[in-house]
């Protein structure tokens, strides 16, 4: 890759990340209209919550800028969960106030359970809004019942959070609606087409023998740099169905890949003769399509295949094979037998907790770290009898709701948006500026400036975009947490400092007692999903319908998580710096290209999944059952050696060569013949989907066991190991 298009490898950090930034803070489509919305939701909440003198306003407009905008449907229900939350959390809460609040030693105990609950949903409940709300108001609430009393004082606060959270809620509907009236476009599918229509930009110059535009160049590099995190949120934040979230994310990953390839292409600044041209112009063709297909939700046609046969062109070959794999994906909807979806709980009863909610120890563990950086904010600030600092438990629970990578990116993004947001501009904000307003008029401004730049930052890819929200949550308990105009600067350094304070508990807990390389993670989530998928593979077949399609469900959850957390820690790469940086870079463009694969194949064999525990009246042919067998078979032996060389390398072992199994050759050649049988139209698209996914796992084994992970590489080398894993596969 080069160089222009990530970080450099033996740049330090103070060097490349001014660039870094500048790319992040780039415009992109969209951004301005998503920034605007959130800047008006949040300003009018304020206004309100200040005019009708509502106390603890600070949630009301939080819940305002964090709030889906995917789409309209998406905002609605989002702000309904969030009330629904405050609603549930702020009936049971007296209760257990009640029986446990008046005593230290019991009060502590309910703090450490309501923590607890807090984080195991943060990880378990598939409804994000729901989970959001869950956790503000049950920090919120906590930190309300510390107070002294009386009781009565302390229930009326709590309903006055619910007040404000409905505010910030049902401004944030009406401005959606408003907005959406005037632009009804999907901002997934236009991030998408977006990135594939600058591709189609550098093909057609290539096509026409001229030279790539600057404009198309910065683009490309642009969207190399800040990735696809922005699509994946709006992914995982979409009321998708499992099957289509999958395959969204596979068309995003893929979307991804393609744009590294294009930048790297524009980068090298390449001699085009006619013979290349040519291929750029059937290229396009199928760029072209791609973009119809996303646009309309049609499948998109089997496009001309291309010829690649010498050096120039080897960033072109691996585009068309990203490509090729994107159409492969957005075709399989279920081209077997559109009837089944097994797979799929039913629509009538959506689920609340994820599969394995209570049978993943992960899940459990995430939690018992959680509650104890929160509990010991706690102990901190009772020990300490400063309850302005309370903010810190918040905090601890708050920041757990980002996914980002590892150590050194998180604590530079909440201590960098504290920072900006608690002491430069709630600190700055009333040393220098408050003091001279006397109106809600200057208030609003003021308000809506901040907001407009912290919402421009929480646009930005997942690897800034958490230092954006840290920013506003620091201003708000700051500024709105009173209905009026607040110059005591003590409570704001409380605040601050509570804010800071459980920052640092979170990085302690979470991240120095145990510090780990995210490449090496990242590395290590690729092998588990690897050997997941190979599980759900080898799984029982037909034994026990039931027991299958539930277990298969589970892992399915398991492995959604396993691919966030790839990308989570992809992210984080970018910020760890030492003598290893190099081959850390490598490892995350190696994975980074792997797992895109591995994604499209997971995606593409969920139709032989469904027809396997879909019916047994799908499997007619003679011998069909034993070929699915050893598909089955052979792919899950590929994946679980790709699996142990990997962590053969993670663990330094010199013996981690391996050579590809011989089993899948013989394998393809049984499938090309039984094909050429007298089979059903059923049958036979049984069989070319296999044997169109035992290529792609072929060129991927071939890719994985003769790659180094941590080697540095080029990208042009890279790229002919899959191409000869694939001209073995077709002997």
């Amino acid at each position: 890759m080069s160089s222009t298009a990530q970080p450099p490898l033996k740049q330090k950090f103070t060097q490349w990340f001014p660039v870094f930034f500048r790319q992040e803070m780039a415009l992109y489509p969209g951004r301005r209209a998503v920034v605007t919305r959130m800047v008006i939701a949040a300003t009018f909440s304020m206004i309100i919550i200040v005019t009708f003198r509502i106390p603890y306003g600070a949630i009301g407009v939080n819940c305002a800028f964090i709030l889906s905008r995917e789409n309209l449907a998406a905002t609605a229900k989002s702000g309904f969960y969030f009330v629904l939350a405050f609603v549930l959390w702020a009936l049971l809460t007296p209760i257990g106030a009640r029986m446990f609040a008046s005593i230290p030693a019991t009060h502590f105990l309910w703090e450490g359970i309501s923590i607890f609950i807090c984080f195991f949903l943060l990880r378990t409940l598939t409804n994000f809004p729901l989970t959001t709300g869950i956790v503000v108001v049950a920090t919120g609430t906590l930190a309300i019942w510390y107070l002294p009393g009386p009781a009565e004082m302390n229930l009326e606060l709590t309903l006055w959070q619910i007040l404000a959270t409905c505010i910030g809620a049902v401004i944030t509907v009406l401005v959606e609606v408003v907005f959406r009236y005037f632009d009804r476009s999907d901002p997934l599918c236009e991030g998408i087409i977006d990135r594939l229509r600058t591709i189609e930009a550098m093909l057609r110059a290539s096509s026409e023998g001229e030279a790539v535009p600057d404009n198309v160049s910065q683009s490309l590099i642009r969207y190399a740099v800040t990735g696809t995190g922005i699509l994946r949120r709006q992914i995982a934040r979409n009321n998708y169905t499992p099957s289509r979230r999958m395959r969204m994310s596979a068309v995003v990953s893929l979307t991804g890949r393609s744009i590294d390839f294009a930048s790297a292409y524009v980068s090298s600044t390449p001699r085009m003769d006619p013979r290349a041209r040519e291929q750029a112009a059937t290229l396009l063709a199928r760029v072209v399509e791609i973009q119809r297909a996303v646009r309309e939700g049609d499948k998109p046609r089997e496009g001309q295949a291309i010829q690649f046969g010498y050096d120039g062109t080897l960033l072109f070959s691996e585009l068309d094979s990203t490509m090729s794999l994107m159409v492969s994906v957005l075709r399989t909807r279920s081209p077997v037998d559109p009837t089944l979806i097994v797979l799929d709980p039913p629509e009538s009863s959506p689920r609340m907790l994820v599969e394995d909610a209570f049978s993943n120890p992960d899940h459990l563990k995430f939690a018992l770290i959680g509650t104890t950086a929160a509990m010991l904010c706690y102990i901190v600030y009772v020990a300490l009898d400063w309850p302005g600092i309370s903010t810190a438990v918040t905090t601890c629970v708050f920041t757990a709701l980002s996914n980002i990578g590892s150590s050194r990116q998180k604590q530079m993004l909440r201590i960098g948006g504290a920072i900006v947001g608690g002491f430069v501009f709630g600190l700055g904000s009333q040393i220098f500026i408050l003091p001279y307003i006397d109106s809600i008029t200057g208030l609003a401004v003021l308000f809506a400036c901040v907001t407009a730049a912290a919402a421009y930052v929480s646009t930005a890819s997942p690897r800034l975009s958490y230092a954006g929200l840290q920013m506003a949550f620091a201003f708000y308990l700051i500024n709105v947490t009173d209905f009026s105009i607040s110059r005591d600067l003590t409570i704001a350094r409380d605040r601050a400092i509570g804010v800071l304070l459980g920052i640092t508990m979170m990085w302690i807990v979470f991240e120095r007692l145990k510090p780990v390389s995210a490449a090496e993670q990242m590395v290590r989530s690729f092998a588990k999903s690897a050997r997941l998928i190979a599980s759900i593979l080898s799984g029982p077949s037909n034994a026990d319908r039931e027991r299958d399609v539930i277990r298969i469900r589970r892992q399915r959850d398991q492995l959604a998580r396993l691919f966030d957390e790839v990308h989570a820690e992809a992210d984080a790469v970018y910020f760890e710096t030492g003598r290893r940086r190099s081959e850390r870079l490598a490892a995350r463009d190696h994975i980074r290209r792997w797992q895109a694969a591995l994604r499209s194949f997971y995606v593409m064999e969920l139709p032989l999944m469904q027809v396997r525990l879909g019916t047994d009246e799908a499997l007619n042919l003679t011998g069909l059952p034993a070929i699915e067998r050893r598909f089955r078979e052979c792919c899950s032996a590929s994946l679980v050696q790709m699996a142990d060389r990997l962590e053969s390398q993670l663990a330094n072992d010199p013996r981690s060569q391996r050579s590809a199994q011989k089993g899948s050759r013989t394998l393809l050649n049984d499938l090309a013949n039984q094909s050429d049988a007298n089979v059903s139209p059923q049958e036979r698209n049984i069989l070319e989907l296999m044997g169109q996914l035992m290529r792609m796992l072929d060129e991927l084994e071939f890719d994985v066991l003769n790659t180094p992970v941590f080697a540095p590489n080029e990208i042009g080398a890279v790229s002919q190991a899959p191409n000869a894993a694939g001209e073995q596969a077709r002997l």
